[in-house]
C-alpha cells in the first residue's frame, strides 16, 4: 500500500467517525440516553485515527512548529528523507516506530480518561443493583452538561393543567395578610384568617404524622381552601410565585383531592385549579376503598376527611433541567408535603404523608398515564 493511499483512508475514516460521534451524541442527549450505538468506542477510534494522521504528517507538522515558534525557516531544516515509492508506512526496523506506538497507546488512554471524567461511573454497583442509585449517579453534573444545554429536550408544556368541561367549585378566599405586616389582627380578605394564629416555632415542634382520625368530623370548606393555598397556591400574583419553592419557578406539581367528608362537597375526586383557586370535579362518588387498595390496604387513607394525591408533570422541569429533572420534581413534592404538614398542624388537624402505594392503580384513580404525569405522594388530613 502506498503512503498516499493510507493518508486518504485515514482522512476518510476520520471524517466518517467524526460524523458518527456527533450524530450519536445528539441522539443520546436528545432522548436522555446514557449511551447510544457504540458512541464511546467510535470516539476512541477517532482519537487513534487522529494520532495516526499526526504520525503521517509529522515531518510537516514539525517543520511548521519550528518555523512558527522558533523562528526557523522550513528551508533551513534538514530535509526529510523521502519515502520510497511502494514502501509501506508499517515497514519495520525504523527507530521512530516505537514513538508512534506510544502515541497511539497514549491516545487510547486519553479517550478512556475523558470518558471516565465526563460519564458517571457505573462500576460502583454490581450488575442488577438498585436502579435508583444508578439514576442518582447518572444524573450527576459533569463537564458535558454545558453542551447538553444546546440540545433539544422537548418543548415547555403549559404552566397550568385545566379541565375545561367539568364542573368547578369556588373556594373561599385564602389568607391575604401582607408579608410586610406584623399585625396579625389586620383586616384581610379571608374568612378564616383568624384561625391561623399559632406561631411557627409551635407548629414546627408539634408537627407529627397522625394516622388516627375522627370519622364523624366534617372538614370546613374554608379549611380545605387554606390547606390547598398554603400547600402550593399562588402567593405573588405579579410573577405567579407560589407557596412552594420550585427549580426555575417551573412548578411541575399538581394536587388532586380525594374528598371523603368536606363541608359543601360531594365525595369524589377533585383537581385544584391553581390559577383560579378552584376545584374541578373529575369524578363524583365514594373512592375510599379504591384508594385503600392502591395504598396497600392502609385503612386510615379512607378514614381521613380528605386525601391529597400529589402528582408531577415531568416535562415542565425536564425541558430546562434535563436529566436532573426527576431529582428536582421529587424534591418539590417533599417541599409541598411539609407545607401541608405545617398548615394542617396550625389548623389543629391530623396529617400524614404516605409514600407506600401501588403506582398503576393510583395513577388510574386520578386518570394520569404514569409517564408524562405520575402520582408521587399521598397526604391525608383529618380531624382529631
Amino acid at each position: 500500500m502506498q503512503r498516499r493511499d493510507l493518508d486518504y483512508i485515514v482522512i476518510t475514516l476520520l471524517v466518517v467517525s467524526s460524523i458518527y460521534v456527533f450524530l450519536t451524541g445528539v441522539i443520546a442527549d436528545t432522548m436522555g440516553l446514557h449511551h447510544f450505538g457504540f458512541h464511546s468506542q467510535v470516539g476512541y477510534l477517532w482519537m487513534s485515527l487522529a494520532v495516526l494522521h499526526l504520525m503521517q504528517t509529522w515531518v510537516r507538522v514539525k517543520a511548521f512548529a519550528q518555523h512558527r515558534f522558533r523562528g526557523r525557516s522550513p528551508a533551513t531544516s534538514p530535509p526529510a528523507a523521502a519515502a520510497e515509492p511502494g514502501k509501506s508506512l508499517a515497514e519495520p526496523g525504523k527507530p521512530f516506530r516505537r514513538r508512534y506506538l506510544l502515541l497511539v497507546v497514549l491516545a487510547i488512554a486519553t479517550g478512556i480518561g475523558f470518558d471516565r471524567l465526563l460519564t458517571p461511573s457505573e462500576t460502583a454497583e454490581p450488575t442488577g443493583a438498585d436502579l435508583g442509585m444508578r439514576y442518582h449517579r447518572w444524573s450527576e453534573p459533569g463537564y458535558g452538561e454545558a453542551l447538553s444545554t444546546l440540545l433539544n429536550w422537548g418543548q415547555q408544556p403549559p404552566r397550568y393543567k385545566t379541565y375545561p368541561d367539568v364542573p368547578t367549585i369556588e373556594l373561599p378566599s385564602p389568607t391575604a395578610i401582607s408579608a410586610n405586616s406584623t399585625n396579625t389582627t389586620a383586616e384581610t380578605t379571608s374568612p378564616i384568617a383568624s384561625t391561623l394564629t399559632t406561631d411557627l416555632i409551635t407548629v414546627v415542634t408539634q408537627r407529627r404524622s397522625r394516622r388516627t382520625y375522627n370519622t364523624r368530623h366534617v372538614l370546613p370548606l374554608a379549611h380545605l381552601s387554606q390547606l390547598l393555598h398554603l400547600a402550593h397556591g399562588i402567593t405573588a400574583e405579579a410573577r405567579e410565585f407560589r407557596a412552594v419553592p420550585s427549580s426555575g419557578a417551573l412548578y411541575p406539581l399538581e394536587i388532586y383531592s380525594i374528598v371523603h367528608r368536606v363541608e359543601g362537597l360531594e365525595p369524589g375526586i377533585y383537581h385544584h385549579a391553581i390559577q383560579d383557586h378552584q376545584l374541578e370535579l373529575l369524578q363524583s362518588g365514594d373512592f375510599r376503598q379504591p384508594l385503600i387498595n392502591a395504598g396497600l390496604n392502609q385503612e386510615f387513607l379512607g378514614e381521613a376527611n380528605v386525601c391529597f394525591v400529589v402528582s408531577g408533570i415531568f416535562q415542565r422541569t425536564r425541558w430546562k433541567y434535563h436529566e436532573r429533572a426527576y431529582r428536582y420534581v421529587l424534591m418539590e413534592a417533599g417541599h409541598l408535603g411539609q407545607n401541608l404538614y405545617l398548615a394542617a398542624t396550625a389548623l389543629g388537624l391530623g396529617v400524614c404523608c404516605v409514600g407506600a402505594f401501588l403506582d398503576t392503580p393510583l395513577n388510574q384513580l386520578i386518570n394520569v398515564d404514569g409517564n408524562q404525569e405520575a402520582a408521587l405522594y399521598l397526604v391525608t388530613v383529618g380531624g382529631l
